[in-house]
């Protein structure tokens, strides 16, 4: 019996063995190169290419702008506000030295309070810088950022004070005038400027003021203070329209720093 399996195990190996087909080899034939593709490589996206210098001349422009902002709430009934014009000189459309000057008024009685506040038409100025950071763009409207050093000095009226005595049962009116001040302070902003038609200008800006110091007199102190705003709010807008006067033209022979393409 176990011959017998012996016997059929050998015949399967056989036959499985003699099923396989052998090619011989010659050893004189010529072997070919096996070549193997690289992978391709994918170009990575070119980078925005660098702008060697400046596009803009030095002395680029000159910009005059007007706040509107306080003038359309007035009709709204607002009591209080700021009328100024602004001279912004550009260089290199980077750099935007900035004089701003204005007139500052009050007329207003707070809620709540029981005193009537006027301030004549008094002078205020603020100068400082704006920032472009897209300084070497085509575009000519940006968003920028700026710092601002303001002061003014004027002068104040305190009318209608109402004074009630508990006892007497009787209200007296008091008035304050001629009371002389003065301020400074600085602004952080933020604003965008849009070219509206060729030299025309519109624009906001959003300012967070902080005042350094101002003068306090022995009986009051200001409420509104001309080119701030009322005492104690931090936050101011402008609304603007401008004119732009060019000074140059861009520098077309500047040459990029094309970034090398990996083929």
């Amino acid at each position: 019996m176990r011959s017998k399996l012996f016997i059929l195990f050998l015949l399967v190996a056989l036959t499985s063995v003699a099923q396989r087909r052998i090619t011989p080899v010659d050893p004189t034939a010529r072997r070919d190169t096996v070549t193997t593709q690289p992978d391709s490589v994918v170009a990575p996206e070119p980078e925005e290419p660098k702008i060697k210098g400046y596009i803009y001349p030095l002395f680029n422009g000159l910009t005059v702008n007007v706040n509107i902002l306080d003038g359309v709430t007035k009709l709204f009934g607002q009591s209080y506000g700021n009328y100024e014009i602004a001279a912004e000189l550009d260089l290199h459309n980077r750099f935007f030295p900035v004089w701003e000057i204005g007139l500052g008024y009050a007329d207003n009685t707070p809620e709540e309070l029981n005193f009537t506040y006027r301030t004549k038409p008094s002078l205020y100025n603020r100068i400082g810088m704006n920032y472009n950071f897209g300084y070497n763009k085509e575009e000519m409207s940006f968003f920028y950022i700026g710092v601002r050093y303001g002061f003014s000095f004027f002068t104040y009226d305190i009318d209608n004070i109402t004074m009630e005595s508990s006892y007497w049962e009787e209200t007296e009116q008091l008035s304050m005038t001629g009371q002389k001040s003065w301020a400074h302070w600085g602004e952080l902003l933020g604003g965008l400027r849009v070219q509206v038609y060729k030299n025309f200008y519109m624009g906001w800006t959003v300012r967070y003021r902080m005042m350094f110091s101002y003068k306090k007199n022995a009986d009051s102190q200001p409420w509104f203070i001309p080119g701030f705003g009322p005492e104690g709010s931090p936050f101011g807008f402008t609304y603007t329209v401008g004119y732009r006067f060019s000074f140059g033209k861009k520098d077309k022979s500047k040459k990029s720093e094309a970034q090398p393409v990996v083929e």
